[in-house]
């Protein structure tokens, strides 16, 4: 759940050790007593270490989040997008989030749906809502398209299907949206 937390805390905390050791080392050149250097060093560390870790954050996120382009499934690295998204994936746009990403991207309907299948054989026993509740193959209104997929260019396709995967009992799994003219897939995916 805190998992964009934990690489700038990480950071954060690895840089302040070294100032702190390095203050405490260096301390006899300016005449200061080791334990003293420590001690302060140590108290400024802790009072710093939320704001340098916000700033550590915020270089961190500008880098891993946002609208990036892909050729192919291949080419992604991130265990949390991979999971929701189809290995015959092919012009990936993809808007990626703390909590989730968004995805558009190029398949067939039949590897969709092979797609699709495979992740209700393998993760639908412990789905929170059953496959048959959740509305599988209607066709898309105009209104729940733009709410899913608001302030990115993607235009609702006149004839898109929904589908959806299992879902987590936290909430988490992906919608997607097919066209079939197009043979193009849009999906919104959020996780904890």
């Amino acid at each position: 759940m805190l998992w964009p937390l934990i690489l700038p805390a990480q950071i954060t905390f690895w840089l302040l050790l070294a100032v702190v050791a390095s203050l405490t080392a260096l301390a006899p050149r300016v005449n200061w007593k080791r334990g003293h250097a420590f001690n302060i060093s140590l108290v400024v560390a802790l009072l710093a270490f939320v704001p340098s870790c916000t700033g550590v954050m915020t270089i961190l996120d500008a880098q891993r989040f946002g609208i990036f382009q892909y050729s192919s499934f291949t080419d992604i690295h991130d265990l949390r997008i991979q999971r929701f998204l189809p290995t015959q994936a092919q012009s990936i746009e993809l808007e990626k989030y703390a909590w989730g990403h968004r995805a558009k991207y190029s398949i067939t309907q039949s590897e969709l749906t092979q797609f699709l299948d495979g992740l209700w054989h393998k993760y639908g026993p412990s789905s929170a809502t059953p496959r048959d509740k959740l509305d599988d193959g209607k066709t898309v209104t105009d209104e729940s398209f733009k709410h899913v997929f608001h302030g990115l260019d993607w235009l609702l396709p006149p004839e898109a299907i929904e589908f959806r995967s299992p879902v987590e009992r936290d909430g988490g799994g992906a919608t997607y949206f097919f066209d079939p003219k197009t043979e193009t897939a849009y999906h919104r995916a959020g996780y904890w």
